[in-house]
């Protein structure tokens, strides 16, 4: 297939909305700390390329998102997908839609018949407007609880506020939280702050958890792009941000 910079944009973004990823993210999992996928997507004169070793890094980056192996040409946009055909031209997504499982497979939940049971706490705007806000601790919802959480206690939901993690969730969007799974570097996290002198208010961040050390967190945002660093001293709990592909998996 010959080389097509534009067909291997819409490739990568592609990819980044299928697995849950973006651009600063795959960057961090990928070792790329110079902006160079960001620079590859956003060029605006299209002459912009990446080469074979950066590609490498970045399938090494998505197998570490996913949890399978990537190979360059998936990112490429140079492997099938749904759309194409595959081997005696009967399209791929009509083959996964005629394969029956198992006689003795448990049954899947449908998407649109999930419980709606997952408490909902309410949220109150705060700070500068990006992403901040104050998880006061009353449940005013029950929301839907996706095949991946089926029976878990220990998970609640929020609605994101403000536009700092734009794309990776729109302002007032749907995160699911667990409480009992200490985060890890490069996950998404939700940061709750002890209440300054004063007040009982602990607010709240929704960020990219990049760094650790035994004083201080380190934190990224997307919108606008930034790490920060703050005091652990200052923190009264992290709780870990749920995926999409952990919530649906199971699902149909």
């Amino acid at each position: 297939m010959a080389f097509d910079a534009n067909q291997r944009r819409r490739a990568l973004r592609r990819f980044m909305a299928g697995a849950g990823l973006n651009v600063a993210q795959w960057e961090t999992l990928s070792g790329l700390g110079d902006g160079t996928l960001r620079k590859f997507l956003d060029d605006p004169t299209g002459a912009k390329t990446l080469t074979d070793k950066t590609y490498a890094k970045l399938a090494a980056g998505a197998a570490r998102k996913t949890g399978r192996p990537v190979g360059v040409a998936e990112l490429q946009g140079e492997s099938p997908d749904e759309s194409s055909a595959g081997s005696g031209g009967v399209p791929i997504g009509d083959i996964a839609g005629n394969v029956a499982p198992a006689f003795d497979a448990p049954a899947r939940p449908m998407i649109g018949h999930m419980l709606q049971d997952v408490p909902l706490y309410g949220t109150a705007m705060g700070g500068d407007g990006n992403g901040e806000f104050e998880m006061n601790g009353t449940v005013i919802d029950h929301v839907a609880r996706p095949p991946g959480i089926l029976g878990r206690g220990d998970v609640f939901a929020l609605n994101v506020v403000g536009d700092s993690m734009w794309p990776w969730r729109k302002p007032n969007s749907l995160i699911y939280v667990e409480r009992d799974r200490a985060p890890s570097v490069n996950d998404h996290v939700v940061v709750e702050f002890r209440p300054i002198a004063g007040s009982s208010v602990r607010q709240t961040v929704v960020k990219l958890l990049v760094g650790i050390s035994l004083k201080t967190l380190k934190l990224a945002q997307y919108r606008p792009a930034k790490e920060f660093d703050v005091d652990r001293k200052t923190v009264f709990r992290v709780y870990r941000v749920l995926e999409w592909d952990e919530l649906m998996k199971g699902g149909r």
